[in-house]
């Protein structure tokens, strides 16, 4: 008897590898050649933000789902405690207030746009221009969960945010000692 049920459940498990070679799983795939520059959404005196576009297209046989997208900023105070960086991601087109993904579908064949957003605030007293001419390049790590015939896993894109790129966007010259200045 258990004999027999070993070999159903082996069965069961080939017969389940062999159906999704053959009809396929979904396969997400960022497209980070074709991202867009990062652009200011906000500029304050208090605040910058910027955002930019990165393409995720579904290049497998299958639906495929992000369950949930996060994007780490990778500046630690250790390196540059001017400013506090923070990021989040949106799909194209939905933004929230609420920090919040919200999990969206990829039908086989297709594209989604999510949104990189990136929150510049300056720390420790300093003004804004003062935080962004002082900034160091940093790392966003772009963090996915994605599902669909296969089992949910989390995969990663690492970009690397440099420092003479935010301030450009800011009208600000990048300096790492001396005096602000403005462009």
């Amino acid at each position: 008897m258990l004999n027999c049920i070993i070999i159903v459940l082996l069965l069961a498990i080939i017969g389940q590898e062999v159906l999704f070679r053959y009809l396929g799983t979904e396969e997400i795939v960022p497209k980070t050649d074709e991202m867009t520059d990062f652009s200011v959404v906000e500029h304050t005196a208090e605040r910058l933000v910027i955002a930019a576009t990165i393409p995720f297209a579904n290049e497998g046989k299958q639906c495929g789902t992000i369950m949930d997208a996060i994007l780490r900023v990778q500046l630690p105070y250790e390196q540059y405690d001017g400013a506090l960086v923070r990021g989040k991601v949106e799909l194209a087109g939905a933004p929230r207030e609420d920090d919040y993904f919200e999990a969206v579908l990829i039908q086989k064949r297709e594209r989604i746009d999510l949104v990189l957003k990136l929150s510049v605030e300056p720390r420790g007293g300093r003004s804004l221009e003062e935080a962004l001419a002082n900034l160091v390049d940093f790392r966003i790590d772009l963090i996915y969960q994605e599902t669909g015939r296969i089992p949910q896993h989390y995969e990663k894109e690492i970009l690397i945010v440099t420092a003479e790129e935010i301030c450009a966007l800011a009208g600000v010259t990048h300096v790492r000692e001396g005096a602000v200045r403005n462009v």
